[in-house]
């Protein structure tokens, strides 16, 4: 019995320790990854190959999901799929990986935070049309395995080429012409059916649908993609059905706009995930081989994807007013006032700058003597009194409020502002001016047909009262009610909180407010997040009157 007892708690005890034995975690896999396919131009009669550039990456997750990785691997990348049909070697101006050379096969040492081979491939010098192989990269390293990939290569192949289009550049506003699209397979290989791709900006449109294009709009671009199907055979020109045209027209907000045109091969098309639903006109696009002598200026065979696409640049015969409305601010000293100065683009044109992340316009405000600022928006940039660089952003004599590179028609731009009294003056004047930039000043755009509202005067303390009806000041009680006789318009009047918030500079106290319709909140606003403490902004006689004034601390 004492033996059976003795057997049986040995083998529980060898039980326990197997139990709490830890299991190895499997080794990470890391992939090498690469393009899955890559056409080769033919070897020329005369002269060098032209070659192509190959580079697999070792994809190596960053600090801590890359345990037991050694920071070192191995990458062999085997040529014997490849002989006669193509040439590889390293890129001598790549990442160094200090690769070895053999008769069938590179293997290369790689390192670092991005693990890579790059090297140049070529079609070999006999190698005939059509001819494929593949490139088979595979790895060793300490501490995880590595997944290998394989990219196939195919000498020759389609090469399509856009031609440009003669286009007029200055149309009027609701003008329309049509778009004479030509292009030419200059590779070896037929396009197993194409898709056209057209572009516009948002003042540009195209007139016909088709139920074989599909649209989306992102932002101020809208694309269209059109496929057709057929051979499109190499050396041959084609250009749009005489029976399916395309136009492009100005719409009334148009000035500065692009159109971008390119084909593609099936399947090679710019993705998405989200198009328009599909139309349902009746209508499909098509295109026609063009007359042999067309051809006759086609580029030579370079499969080429830089030349399937080119792009128009339109100047609109169209204009946009920009306009700065003026403020009217009262205040005591020692008051802190919110108020908020305002862009507007009254249009009818939507205007882009002349590159993408240029501003496309510029709001300087001056501010009068008696004030400091005491908070801003993040969109404006204090300066020195003559426009210079300073480092206190609060306090500053002036500000330079950029827009985005893009202006919609009806677009307002709000610039939300606390403003101390620190000494009382009578007619104390300032200035908001909109514009282009200027070397001292902003400039009006040449598009611009009313300079004169681009500048308003700041007033702070206006000697009798200021121009216009004023409305009365009274204690907030619920926003968004308007005060009895008030002529508000649409620009000028926003929520407003507790007067006294922390932060603002302001001293506790009681805030007064006058209400008006409307919302001052902008679409499309650029000038960064508007986040008035305690505003209501009122618009009478043509200004913008400050309806928030904050007591501060009693003085003795």
């Amino acid at each position: 019995m004492r033996k059976r007892i003795s057997l049986l708690a040995a083998c529980g005890l060898v039980a326990v320790g197997l139990a709490t034995t830890p299991a190895h975690a499997a080794d990470p896999a890391f992939p090498v990854s690469g393009p899955t396919a890559l056409p080769l131009p033919m070897s020329p009669a005369t002269g060098s190959p032209r070659e192509e550039s190959l580079v697999f990456t070792l994809d190596v997750p960053q600090a801590g999901g890359a345990a037991g990785f050694g920071g070192e691997a191995v990458l062999t990348v085997d040529l014997t799929k490849v002989a006669g049909i193509a040439t590889v070697r390293e890129d001598a101006h790549g990442a160094k990986e200090k690769c070895t050379t053999g008769a069938t096969a590179l293997v290369c040492t790689v390192r670092g935070t991005l693990p890579r081979v790059e090297l140049l491939v070529a079609a070999a010098k006999n190698a005939k049309n059509g001819a494929t192989g593949e490139i088979t990269v595979t790895g060793k390293t300490t501490g995880a395995t590595i997944t290998p990939t394989t990219t196939k290569l195919t000498v020759g192949g389609p090469d399509l080429v856009m031609r440009e289009m003669a286009l007029k550049s200055d149309p009027r506003p609701g003008e329309s012409q049509p778009l004479p699209l030509v292009f030419t397979n200059a590779g070896t290989q037929a396009a197993k059916g194409v898709v056209l791709e057209l572009e516009t900006t948002r003042g540009m449109s195209l007139v016909e649908t088709y139920d074989n294009c599909r649209t989306r709009t992102v932002a101020d671009v809208t694309t269209a993609l059109c496929s057709v199907d057929g051979d499109f055979e190499p050396g041959e020109t084609y250009e749009l059905a005489g029976e399916s045209p395309l136009h492009v027209k100005a719409n009334p907000n148009a000035y500065s706009d692009r159109l971008g045109y390119g084909i593609h091969p099936a399947g090679d098309e710019p993705k998405a995930a989200q198009w328009d639903g599909k139309t349902a006109s009746g209508k499909r696009l098509g295109v026609a081989k063009r007359a042999a002598k067309a051809a006759a200026n086609a580029r030579a065979v370079d499969l080429n994807p830089g030349d399937n696409r080119r792009a128009f640049d339109f100047h609109v015969r169209n204009t946009a007013d920009f306009t700065a409305p003026a403020v009217t601010l009262e205040g005591d000293s020692g008051d802190t006032l919110t108020t908020a100065f305002v862009f507007e683009n009254k249009g009818p044109a939507w205007i882009r700058g002349a590159r993408a992340g240029d501003s496309a316009a510029r709001t300087v405000i001056v501010m009068p003597d008696g004030v400091r600022v005491v908070r801003k928006p993040d969109g404006c940039t204090a300066t020195t009194a003559t426009g210079g660089e300073r480092a206190e952003q609060l306090g500053a004599p002036r500000y330079v409020c950029a827009l985005g590179d893009t202006v919609r028609e009806n677009q307002r731009a709000v610039y939300p502002f606390d403003l101390k009294v620190e000494k009382t003056l009578v007619n104390a004047k300032g200035s908001i001016t909109v514009g282009d930039w200027g070397a001292t000043a902003p400039r009006p755009h040449a598009f611009d047909p009313n300079p004169a509202n681009n500048t308003a005067v700041l007033v702070v303390n206006a000697q009798g009262g200021g121009t216009g009806p004023r409305p009365t000041p009274r204690p907030s009680t619920s926003a968004g009610t308007p005060s009895p006789g008030a002529s508000a318009t649409p620009t000028a009047t926003a929520s407003a909180t507790a007067a006294g918030a922390k932060g603002t500079g302001a001293g506790s106290g009681t805030g007064t407010t006058a209400h008006g319709s409307g919302n001052l909140a902008s679409t499309g606003v650029t000038a960064g997040p508007i986040a008035l403490g305690a505003a209501a902004l009122i618009a009478a006689g043509g200004a913008l009157y400050v309806a928030v004034r904050r007591r501060g601390p009693a003085r003795t």
